[in-house]
């Protein structure tokens, strides 16, 4: 082989060897961006031991910016509303609490009461639901209401307190948002919503379907009812 000939051989192989390494670097951007969403403020949301996290955490990092405060940071993303006084916490990601319920704000796993708190990249901010009064034992039900892709406006989770010998129906009955049929086993009105012909209620308890004899069921400590509208 002539030196000539050796040259180009050694100059296509490097050329080669370069070609193979940009496209490594540039082939999966997916992975970049992933890398960069990790540096965006962590986020929980907990009642008790359920996770109601959701897709919650992606709409607190799309209103995140530099500098900003944890107020501006929760009402900027739309996951909180706010009473009156502009800093008690009513619902975060569609989820009421009873009365004798309140939400409580860590950041850090350090709890936070100044609103005007900065909120930085690596911080993780957690927002729990507590019972209100100190040294009383937080013992809640959920009653999740999805309307799905026809009623969303319906879909919210209300927090409420378990009481002994709690049935389905009686949560049902005194959530104050439920009317039931005659029978008081049949859910006719969610939030005055009745079921068009070809709508109903489903009912699950910690994901398992409810047949109508399960109204009477017992609930327990931190028990998931949700109800939801589907098509019959």
């Amino acid at each position: 082989m002539s030196v000539k000939l050796m040259w180009r051989v050694y100059l296509g192989l490097i050329f080669i060897v370069i070609a193979g390494g940009c496209s490594a670097l540039t082939s999966n951007p997916e992975g970049n961006i992933a890398d960069a969403g990790a540096t965006q403020p962590g986020f929980s949301l907990k009642v008790g031991d359920n996770d109601l996290t959701g897709s919650s955490g992606r709409q607190l990092s799309d209103a995140y910016k530099q500098e900003i405060t944890m107020q501006e940071l929760l009402r900027n993303s739309g996951l909180v509303t706010f009473a009156e006084d502009g800093s008690t916490l009513l619902t975060v990601n569609k989820v009421s609490l009873a009365k004798d319920m309140e939400w409580e704000i860590q950041l850090n796993d350090k709890v936070i009461t100044d609103l005007n708190t900065r909120v930085k990249l690596e911080d993780k901010m957690v927002i729990s639901a507590k019972a209100a009064a100190q040294n009383t034992p937080f013992q809640p039900v959920i009653l999740t209401v999805n309307g799905g892709s026809e009623q969303p406006a319906l879909t919210h989770s209300y927090v409420l307190p378990f009481t002994e010998n709690l049935s389905v129906r009686a949560l049902l009955m005194s959530s104050g948002i439920i009317q039931l049929a005659e029978n008081n086993k049949t859910v006719l009105t969610v939030k005055e919503y009745k079921p068009l012909t070809n709508e109903g209620w489903k009912l699950k308890l910690n994901d398992k379907t409810l047949l109508d004899s399960g109204i009477d069921m017992k609930l327990r400590i931190q028990d998931e009812l949700e109800l939801s509208l589907v098509l019959r």
